[in-house]
């Protein structure tokens, strides 16, 4: 049986986001640091399913969340389109340090790398 608490596959390396997150474009790395900024791109009542089905859309990159609602609004399903370049398709999921290295690379390019290193 795995140990979840230690088991780290699947995980980003902290290094390897580094080396990714160096060559983001700022709205990439904004996203993937704080989030995506969405905003309602279209909308529609699927008959035929009995849902609706929504497209709302990054601001910043615009990476497209499509989702099937039910007639309560309970989300039933969801799925993303993403810009070229937005994922790294053999880098993991980026938690732990990984999310420190993308915050520490969005320090850097506001105050500049020197000021991160003399801290």
């Amino acid at each position: 049986m795995r140990d979840l608490a230690t088991d780290t596959s699947g995980y980003a390396d902290a290094r390897e986001v580094a080396e990714f997150a160096a060559g983001l474009s700022e709205s990439f790395l904004l996203c993937r640091e704080l989030q995506h900024n969405w905003k309602p791109w279209t909308a529609q009542r699927d008959n035929e399913h009995n849902n609706y089905v929504r497209i709302i859309r990054c601001q910043r990159c615009k990476t497209a969340k499509h989702q099937r609602l039910s007639f309560t609004g309970t989300i039933l399903s969801s799925h993303y389109d993403y810009p070229e370049g937005y994922v790294h398709a053999n880098l993991g999921r980026i938690v732990g340090d990984g999310r420190d290295v993308l915050r520490l690379e969005s320090l850097a390019r506001l105050l500049g790398a020197d000021v991160l290193k003399a801290g």
